[in-house]
């Protein structure tokens, strides 16, 4: 079993799609006291993996504290990030403190697409600057790609791409039209669009 907790809602990219809208912390957001206190629940509760997600959770200064609390309570830490914030320094203290996996998204393999999407110029270079972190510090670091019309064809080479580098794997979601996502609802794929996409996905896993 697996929960994600959604650390906070601060974030150095405006994603068009983001389903939090995040930008800004808010005044509901955990501290760090709460959060270890909401940990042992969740370890108490039989979950295995603990999902630190956002916003862009490592922009919480305690992060390396609130995952090295999970795993010394058994529970399995990875992570949802943009990937953008992991130098090879956070890479080795996440792997130090008991991170498990990194989970980047990488929505394509065109830099500019990359970017516009994640709203930050350079964004694609600082994300595969920090696999390359991660990859260094023997840190698991699966590409997540959220799939939307313009990128569709692109999902079984970033499944290349990703076994290219030597990524543990690489995970596909489907645009949620909530937060800023709903401005782009249009460019979800139709549902024969996703269905076809779901067989190419799975000719790709066979081979």
């Amino acid at each position: 079993m697996l929960v994600s907790w959604m650390t906070t809602n601060k974030c150095n990219l405006k994603c068009v799609h983001c389903y939090q809208d995040a930008e800004e912390a808010t005044d509901k957001e955990l501290s760090c006291e709460e959060g270890k206190k909401m940990i042992d629940e969740i370890a108490r509760a039989g979950f295995k993996v603990m999902i630190f997600s956002g916003g862009e959770p490592l922009m919480r200064p305690d992060i390396y504290e609130l995952v090295a609390h999970a795993a010394s309570r058994g529970l399995r830490p990875v992570f949802g990030s943009n990937g953008t914030l992991i130098t090879p320094e956070v890479a080795v203290r996440l792997k130090e403190a008991g991170a498990c996996a990194m989970g980047i998204s990488v929505d394509s393999l065109d830099a500019v697409k990359h970017d516009r999407f994640r709203g930050l110029e350079h964004a694609y270079d600082l994300t595969m600057a920090g696999i390359e972190a991660c990859k260094q510090a023997g840190l698991p670091f699966p590409p997540h790609t959220t799939v939307v019309d313009w990128n569709r064809d692109e999902v079984c080479a970033i499944t290349d791409f990703a076994v290219e580098i030597g990524a543990m794997a690489h995970y596909v979601f489907f645009l949620i039209p909530v937060g800023r996502g709903k401005f782009i609802q249009e460019t979800s794929l139709e549902v024969l669009e996703n269905e076809q996409l779901l067989k190419d996905i799975m000719t790709k896993a066979s081979q």
